[in-house]
């Protein structure tokens, strides 16, 4: 792994008379629990001259090091800084460094600059409830679930102990339930050095938290004396989605805060436990609804390069990267996907054919992995975590974990061939699809039977199909026409009839139930699915308090696997922005956009807004009455296909002033449209650059109205 170094303009810092460079150096994972060494640090302070010459002063033997008040510090532990042990003047010149040692020279490692979004504190959070606890403690409530740290002013006596302790929920008895952190103390301790007030905040760790719970204070703690800096790598906001239902308005909510809480130059998985690692299954399955919230081009293309340092010779990539521990290989298929997925999504959205270029030949070199492993044979037996977290567990319950890892098999393949087109490697074009058609039918032959495509029974008598088993299939379109009718009703049958509109899928199969749902003409069931707030599903966990996604289906509090700011099951944001917003991306880079409102008689209004690399689109429909208004925004450059519900057999339509649709009939199209034709659901229209305003209306609007 190459280690990435940062660039600053630090002339502002320049003092006249005499400047000193010191630096402060943290563990980070550096830490006995992973068996690495000390931090290390090289530095390269470049000068420019007004005369051209160049001054180039580097860390090395002259260095001095020493100990001082950052007692310990990790990621997971949190930090220790005796305040007693600073030594006035330490960062200045003419500071005595006599009795400090010499730097200790190591091997260098491969360099690269950090290309991504810096992790900064990027606003502060106040608390919205500070409450005495037994003991002389207070417990501080922010209101919202994220990753940060406490800030503190105080003031107090001289060896004076304060302890910050954090954690996400709060136990029966009031105080902090710490069981989700599992190993990670996510405690800050500070020793006051006395005589002054003092802020107290880590340089070392960060903490996934909503409650923090202070010990050691002097004093009533004053609302102004306490804050929480919320950090995370700063992407910057590109998207927003908005609509009439206050369920899905907080969901995306939620969505949003947990996205954030888990960019940390890489995509995490949780940021309160000990674990926090580049899972790549977490990392794909939310990487739509990354891309629509924020610009992720920069942060995904540096864990690309994470993944492609990670693949081992053999082609084999980990479950997570960087792979901190080596029995992360090789990585179950379904999570090892998110090489190609995240290289096509940076290319779709963002036109980047470079990313596809780079990664090409390592993607080939997985996907002939996984051709010598199964050795051209299905099942794929390299599924480890399957539909992982369905409702009632941790690992999948009703599909086999040969039919997820053999799907994304196939999956992967018709990717390559898809990428292999762009790329124009016609030769490997046709050997990709060659593959894909052969690992189809052998999917078809090991998993599709007489009651749809395999399921675990849990007893003779168990008719209820897994719905992932089902669902998979259908996202990726390859059922048999003849058997498509009794896999969607299998599907149909046990979401209905079995759970009542309830998801019974774990990560894999939430990820395309909603999107196939709406597909196959259901959609009214996939907004109920969506907004019911009973066990399980997205709306009981906003029911339940929840202020970021959980990891399970459950509101459980124990010490398993339990994390309360997961990721995963936000993959459910690209459904709000693409089908209730009815935006969508149709072409690479959005060189062609679709608008489509759907007609979901429980929601009224809905919109979404995108800065995109073409520039800014938007959607804005609602019901007005027996109208129904849709406002777009395309790009210059841009063209669009709209999608206009027939709502009625006759009716008006117009676009921007102009009748162009009258008593069920075409008239001639408004300036920038083309009609594009008609069926007994929609009305259709091709649309250049530019803002539009239609109103689709049961009867002629009146004039001046």
């Amino acid at each position: 792994q190459a280690a990435l170094y940062s660039t600053y303009d630090v002339c502002r810092l320049l003092q006249p008379g005499g400047n000193a460079a010191a630096v402060i150096l943290g563990n980070g994972r550096h830490i006995k629990n992973y068996g690495y060494g000390r931090p290390k640090l090289f530095l390269q302070l470049e000068v420019d001259y007004r005369d051209g010459n160049r001054l180039c002063l580097t860390s090395g033997r002259d260095w001095k090091t020493s100990s001082g008040p950052l007692l310990e510090n990790s990621v997971y532990g949190g930090q220790t800084h005796d305040a007693r042990l600073e030594r006035e003047g330490w960062d200045r010149p003419g500071f005595d460094d006599r009795l400090w040692r010499p730097a200790v020279p190591r091997e260098p490692s491969p360099l690269a600059s950090q290309m991504m979004p810096p992790v900064r504190a990027v606003c502060r959070l106040k608390p919205r409830r500070i409450q005495p606890r037994e003991g002389g403690a207070v417990l501080c409530d922010f209101g919202q679930n994220h990753s940060g740290w406490t800030r503190l002013s105080v003031r107090g006596r001289r060896g004076d102990r304060i302890e910050i302790r954090h954690a996400e929920l709060l136990g029966e008895d009031g105080g902090l339930n710490t069981a989700p952190n599992q190993g990670a103390e996510a405690r800050d301790v500070f020793i006051l050095g006395g005589g002054r007030r003092e802020i107290l905040e880590p340089r070392f760790t960060y903490h996934g938290f909503r409650y923090a719970e202070i010990r050691g204070l002097r004093h009533r703690l004053h609302p102004d004396d306490v804050s929480s800096p919320v950090v995370h790598s700063d992407v910057r906001t590109t998207g927003s989605f908005h609509c009439s239902h206050p369920l899905l308005n907080r969901l995306q909510r939620n969505i949003r805060w947990g996205l954030l809480s888990n960019l940390m130059s890489i995509p995490t998985d949780c940021p309160q436990r000990d674990e926090r690692h580049g899972w790549l299954g977490d990392a794909h399955l939310a990487a739509e609804t990354a891309i629509l919230n924020f610009d992720m081009a920069a942060f995904y293309a540096k864990f690309l390069d994470d993944i492609r340092r990670a693949q081992r010779p053999d082609g084999s990539l980990p479950d997570f990267a960087p792979p901190y521990f080596k029995l992360t290989y090789p990585a179950d298929p379904a999570w090892a996907s998110a090489y190609a997925q995240l290289a096509w999504l940076l290319y779709f959205y963002y036109g980047d054919t470079r990313v596809l270029e780079i990664h090409y030949p390592f993607l080939k070199k997985y996907m002939d992995f996984l051709d010598r492993f199964s050795a051209g044979r299905l099942p794929l037996r390299l599924g480890k975590y399957g539909d992982w977290c369905p409702p009632g567990s941790v690992g999948p319950k009703k599909t086999p974990v040969e039919l997820t890892a053999s799907w994304y098999h196939l999956h992967d393949l018709r990717l390559l061939q898809k990428i292999s087109r762009v790329l124009g490697r016609e030769k490997d074009e046709r050997r990709f699809a060659l593959r894909a058609e052969k690992t189809e039918a052998a999917f078809h032959k090991a998993f599709l039977g007489p009651e749809g495509y395999a399921w675990v029974k849990f007893g003779p008598a168990d008719s209820v199909a897994g719905q992932t088993s089902q669902i998979l299939p259908l996202a990726l379109g390859i059922v048999p026409p003849r058997k498509k009718s009794l896999v969607l009703g299998k599907l149909l049958g046990s979401l209905t009839f079995h759970h009542d509109l309830h998801p019974d899928t774990g990560i894999l199969g939430a990820r395309y139930l909603l999107e196939v749902l709406t597909e196959q003409g259901h959609l009214r069931d996939a907004f109920r699915v969506a907004t019911r707030e009973t066990y399980p599903g997205w709306g009981y966990m906003i029911r339940e308090g929840a202020t970021t996604l959980w990891e399970r289906w459950e509101n459980v509090a124990g010490g398993g696997m339990n994390s309360h700011n997961h990721i995963m099951l936000g993959s459910i944001g690209a459904w709000l922005f693409k089908t209730l917003a009815g935006l969508k991306c149709l072409a690479p880079a959005w060189e062609r956009i679709g608008f489509s409102p759907p007609d979901i008689p429980d929601l009224d209004s809905a919109s979404a807004r995108l800065e995109t690399m073409r520039g800014t689109v938007e959607a804005r429909w609602r019901r007005e009455g027996s109208s129904l208004r849709l406002s777009i925004r395309i790009p210059p450059g841009a063209k669009a296909e709209v999608r206009l519900p027939r709502l009625w057999p006759g009716g008006t339509l117009r676009a921007n002033g102009n009748i162009v649709w009258l008593h069920g009939r075409p008239t001639q199209p408004a300036p920038g449209l083309q009609h594009a034709g008609a069926d007994k659901e929609s009305i259709r229209l091709l649309a250049e650059g530019g803002p539009y305003d239609f109103l689709l209306a049961k009867t002629f609007p009146s004039a001046g109205r």
